[in-house]
């Protein structure tokens, strides 16, 4: 059993420390918000202030795929959120193409859905309870180096080069020894500057050159109860796309998507009028305007897009007794949902590795996550950056009153038209978007190829729903 210091007590890094913790291992979580989560789950929305969590009040669900692992891995950490005030939902409920009942089988798309405060709040006493040790308000500051001449030596190809370890961290309460450091410290890693402090050089990273920007509400039902309609949880137009998730106690969330460069909308969509407006240009979004407001005006979130950080050169690591898990390895929009699930997956993961490595041989157990991570998640995250990369290419042609034709788009299209129109496309399209098991292979069947295969000239031919440019523009100005 090992001593594994996991930094940050985010979602992320509260699923890592539970994992960890349930093999034995001695588990010490830093978090630097210095602030306890509040006895109550629902004034952790209200009283909880955590500013190194930008997107505590930003909308959020998570992915049947992370409730499926969930539910296997952690399944009293599912039962305690259920009990403070998750909804279990299912994604394909409210898609217009699903006609019909839901099947027996459709519960493979089940997820809980809660704003993100109540599942960190749960989290945090979960982990607490399982033996983790949270402590608050210490910043780390940078990783501890061991001596240069005790560092693993690499073999096969690169044999004899000696690999700098990390044998703990500095904190701002002074330094901290483990075995093992698991970043979980998201987006805002600072994991490249640790790095170079104790001379190594990376981890390579893949950025994407231009993202999104997020404008969200939350809002609370009068009575408790959701507007019961059809209306997806995501829709796009050219310019812009809506995020509609419900959450837990009656609350729910509005959130709009814009490009991260695209100013004349962001000038606008910071005020609740314009935002509104816009809400009302997708067809029966109106409705859930509604609620009583709990946000404080719009909340803006910028500069969201991918970010992939590579600490193994082919199969040797650049470094031994540090990993990093989830959003602090692979950053993907939050549009697409998919970061909590590939964090767990990838914690997962972690501890498969070290179940059958341990820490002792310190190069085995960071070269197989390594080779695990890129077997494993490199598919999904490549994916992941394709849907940005085509999506920001399709707004860029919507402003500029043009379509946008690119093969692999075409395709895309085409399949989210046909799950629009037949139910069984719809089930394998969301189950690709959820990271459910199976999906690739429901993608692959000869029927659907054919039926998608038959819909691209159509797609071809269509600008995207919604306004133009122009009518988009004057619609939200009025507002």
């Amino acid at each position: 059993m090992a001593s594994i210091v996991v930094l940050g007590a985010a979602l992320g890094g509260l699923q890592t420390a539970l994992l960890l913790a349930a093999d034995g291992h001695r588990v010490t979580v830093l978090e630097r918000d210095p602030h306890p989560a509040p006895p109550d789950p629902d004034e952790a929305w209200s009283r909880w202030h955590r500013p190194g969590i930008p997107q505590l009040r930003l909308t959020h669900l998570p992915l049947a795929g992370w409730l499926r692992l969930a539910e296997a891995q952690l399944p009293g950490l599912v039962e305690r959120m259920t009990a403070a005030g998750a909804v279990r939902m299912n994604a394909l409920a409210p898609e217009p193409g699903l006609r019909g009942d839901l099947r027996p089988a459709d519960a493979r798309f089940d997820t809980l859905a809660a704003r993100r405060s109540l599942l960190e709040h749960v989290a945090t006493h979960a982990a607490e309870s399982a033996g983790v040790r949270i402590v608050r308000g210490v910043v780390c500051r940078g990783l501890r180096a061991g001596d240069p001449a005790d560092g693993p030596i690499t073999t096969g190809p690169a044999r004899g080069r000696r690999v700098p370890h990390a044998t703990g961290v500095e904190t701002s309460t002074g330094p901290l020894p483990a075995d093992l450091v698991v970043d979980c410290t998201g987006r805002r890693s600072a994991l490249p500057a640790w790095l170079r402090d104790i001379g190594v050089p990376g981890p390579v990273e893949e950025v994407g050159r231009r993202g999104f920007t997020y404008y969200c509400r939350y809002f609370r039902s009068a009575d408790g109860t959701l507007p019961a309609d059809t209306f997806p949880l995501i829709a796009e137009h050219g310019s812009l796309g809506l995020l509609r998730i419900p959450a837990d106690h009656g609350t729910y969330s509005l959130g709009l998507i814009s490009r991260g460069d695209d100013h004349e909308l962001r000038r606008l969509l910071r005020h609740e009028g314009p935002w509104c407006a816009a809400v009302r240009l997708f067809p029966g979004a109106d409705a859930w305007l509604g609620g009583r407001p709990i946000t404080d005006g719009v909340q803006i979130m910028a500069g969201l897009t991918d970010r992939k950080r590579t600490l193994y050169d082919d199969v040797h690591p650049r470094v031994t007794g540090v990993v990093a898990v989830g959003d602090a390895w692979a950053l993907t929009v939050p549009s697409i949902g998919r970061g909590l699930a590939m964090s767990l997956e990838h914690s997962l993961r972690l501890r498969d590795v070290l179940r059958r490595t341990g820490v002792t041989e310190r190069l085995d157990p960071i070269a197989e996550f390594g080779r695990a991570t890129r077997d494993g998640l490199d598919g999904v995250y490549g994916r992941s950056t394709s849907y940005t990369e085509h999506r920001l290419a399709e707004m860029d042609a919507h402003a500029a009153g043009r379509r946008y034709r690119h093969p692999d788009w075409g395709r895309a299209r085409a399949l989210a038209l046909l799950a629009e129109r037949d139910p069984e496309a719809l089930r394998a399209e969301r189950a690709a978007a959820h990271l459910l098991p199976g999906a690739a292979a429901e993608l692959r069947a000869p029927a659907l190829v054919e039926a998608v295969d038959r819909l691209i000239p159509e797609v071809q031919r269509r600008m995207p729903p919604g306004p133009t440019r122009a009518q988009l523009l004057a619609a939200v100005a009025a507002g």
